[in-house]
């Protein structure tokens, strides 16, 4: 039986997946469109696991893990 992931991680690995589909548009000047509705996913997403709004704005997002899960977000 498959052992389920931990919220937390889950929501981690969104992000991190967001915000490389965030630099990925960016950077290639592409799919303007889709940039705006992933930027405020991020957004949601940031606060939702208690980043402060200047972490987000910056996109500056942290966590330690420890055997391989995060345990804890790292926030101002």
């Amino acid at each position: 039986m498959p052992r389920r992931q931990p919220e937390l991680d889950r929501q981690w690995d969104k992000l991190m997946a967001l915000c490389a589909k965030e630099k990925e548009f960016k950077t290639g000047n592409r799919h303007p469109r889709l940039l705006k509705f992933v930027s405020p996913h991020i957004d949601e997403l940031a606060r939702l696991m208690g980043f402060s709004d200047r972490q987000i704005l910056k996109r500056e997002f942290r966590a330690e893990r420890v055997d391989g899960r995060i345990s804890r977000i790292i926030t101002e």
